[in-house]
């Protein structure tokens, strides 16, 4: 048996459960970064008028943007 005071059996539960938040916390936010990353992975900005679209298909560089109809190349979505 450990002997130990009220104060720091007190202290040592309370160090545990902080510590499991922690990890429910930063493996919530790891789940979330995850799924906008796949949300976003299809993605395309068009440079000229700013239009964000879709493109599933990965095999092309450059794409026709929906909106003006000019060639566009691939470049990552920065959500300001």
């Amino acid at each position: 048996m450990i002997r130990t005071s009220l104060p720091h059996l007190i202290l040592f539960n309370l160090a545990g459960v902080l510590g499991c938040l922690a990890l429910v916390w930063a493996a919530r936010v790891w789940k979330e970064r995850r799924r906008e990353r796949a949300r976003t992975r299809h993605q395309v900005v068009c440079s000229i008028c700013g239009h964000v679209f879709e493109d599933a298909a990965r095999t092309d560089t450059v794409v026709t943007c929906p909106a003006c109809g000019r060639l566009v190349q691939r470049q990552a979505v920065l959500d300001l």
